[in-house]
């Protein structure tokens, strides 16, 4: 199982880099950071944007790979973004993974100054949205005429003939967003799930994961896809549990993996809060676990 660390883009980078230094050293397979405008109990205080902050991040670090964990179609058009990723591709030298999500009705859905979309909506355009980014990060020229978007002539790539298209990770927990994971994407992303999304965060258990699995495949399958052939990433957004000692981490890795998981991320602790864990043993657990 790969393991990869979420850091949250809250600090000045003078302090932030450290974290994404450490992630690198740990053995962590992949680093992410939440790409929003503001976030949760985030909003009025220290935060930045996630695509500066992952191309610093390129810069300072050698191995890891690094990605958005997740872009929504909220405040983002395909056709500049797409010119965002394969720069970033460039700058991490093949290390960058576009995770995408449909996003909520929070603030992200009004700093645009509209009023949030409909879920039919979300759902449409988020569909929309992950289709034309594929495009456009596969085609030399691309021309579109959507519901939502468009593009005409774009060159996005000058050297797409030749290089790999950055991998996809599409967020989606329901029959549509899991549809169109198995059209696009390379990973699959659960968080688990919420009794009242945007109200309640949400959560997993490797019960949960284990049914989502089996639905995903049964799309794959629908969709003429080998399941197999799609990585099955479980963000852990709000189990601070896992990083309480090297043996539940184990434990718990170990129940997600049987569970049909290939990728596990957790929390990077931050080091002047305990709210995310302890970093002392996330160390012990890297020394261990991960090799």
């Amino acid at each position: 199982m790969q393991v990869g660390a979420r850091i949250l883009p809250s600090e000045h980078w003078k302090s932030a880099q450290r974290a994404w230094r450490l992630a690198d050293q740990m053995g962590f397979d992949h680093a992410w950071t939440y790409d929003h405008v503001a976030w949760r109990e985030r909003v009025g205080n220290t935060w930045y944007a996630a695509m500066p902050t992952l191309a610093a991040a390129a810069g300072i670090t050698e191995r890891i790979h690094l990605g958005t964990l997740v872009s929504s179609p909220n405040f983002r058009h395909p056709v500049p973004f797409a010119k965002e990723i394969v720069t970033l591709d460039d700058l991490s030298e093949g290390r960058f993974i576009l995770g995408l999500g449909a996003g909520s009705s929070g603030v992200d859905a009004r700093v645009m100054g509209k009023e949030p979309w409909s879920a039919a909506e979300r759902s449409a355009r988020f569909q929309e949205f992950v289709e034309l980014t594929d495009k456009l990060l596969r085609t030399e020229n691309t021309d579109h005429s959507g519901r939502y978007y468009g593009a005409k002539g774009a060159c996005i790539d000058p050297d797409g003939r030749t290089r790999t298209r950055v991998p996809i990770a599409v967020a989606a927990t329901g029959p549509r967003g899991m549809r169109t994971a198995a059209r696009h994407a390379d990973i699959w992303v659960t968080n688990g799930h919420s009794p009242k999304p945007g109200l309640i965060a949400p959560s997993a258990t490797p019960d949960l994961v284990r049914e989502q699995i089996s639905q995903l495949s049964r799309i794959c399958e629908n969709e003429n896809r080998d399941p197999l052939t799609i990585r099955r990433l479980v963000h852990l957004t709000q189990d601070r549990s896992i990083l309480e000692s090297v043996e539940v981490f184990v434990d718990l890795a170990t129940q997600y993996r049987e569970a049909g998981a290939t990728d596990l991320v957790v929390p990077f602790p931050h080091e002047t809060s305990s709210a995310h864990g302890d970093l002392k043993v996330l160390e012990q657990i890297a020394a261990t676990a991960f090799r």
